[in-house]
């Protein structure tokens, strides 16, 4: 890409809005690690998401504050690490790493992404009720390891700070993406159906 060199003799408000418009939504990867590696001890902040490049252009696009230095609140053992997030449009994937482990970031986290087993009974039972810390979520993504027939019956199972409405399912087997309740009353469908076949 060329450079465009009027750029700095724009107005400061021209140029902040461009800097605003090149922000993306992004899937921001972080994980929680236990475990003795390279002997350290503890849990370890992992990340897999680059820096924005925006934050690597020049002194004024960083100082918009346009992302912030996040997790750094985690009760992490070695030095501090963080994250660059924008929260109000970032979707922070922990993968497998357990809900409790980002508590005290929690109520900045408007979209999470994580990966579960739904008929796992410790997360069925206990750590379900974890979800609950995220009290500003606006979108739950949840990749369903149990397809989405294990995620059944999740809408009255499970509380959703964001909603039932908005919580996302992904079927990484079949590829599918759908609302919980479209998937939900997809599947009552289906039951019903089974059901009526069963009475001939």
């Amino acid at each position: 890409m060329a450079t465009f060199h009027p750029f700095p003799r724009l107005p400061f408000e021209l140029r902040a809005q461009i800097w605003e418009m090149s922000v993306e939504p992004r899937t921001v990867e972080v994980r929680i690690v236990y475990g003795n590696r390279h002997l350290q001890e503890g849990p370890r902040l992992l990340t897999f998401t680059p820096v924005p490049a925006i934050l690597q252009t020049c002194r004024e696009a960083r100082s918009l504050g346009l992302y912030q230095r996040a997790f750094t609140e985690l009760p992490i053992n070695l030095a501090r690490r963080y994250v660059w997030v924008n929260f109000e449009i970032d979707i922070i994937s922990i993968g497998k790493s357990y809900f409790e482990g980002f508590e005290p970031v929690a109520p900045l986290i408007k979209r999470i992404k994580f990966e579960r087993q739904r008929q796992d009974e410790v997360f069925f039972h206990w750590e379900s009720r974890d979800i609950e810390s995220f009290v500003n979520l606006r979108e739950i993504h949840v990749v369903s390891v149990d397809g989405f027939w294990g995620w059944h019956g999740a809408s009255k199972d499970h509380y959703w700070p964001c909603g039932n409405e908005n919580v996302i399912c992904f079927d990484p087997y079949e590829n599918r993406v759908m609302r919980l309740l479209e998937m939900e009353e997809l599947y009552d469908k289906l039951e019903e159906k089974e059901e009526r076949q069963d009475s001939y």
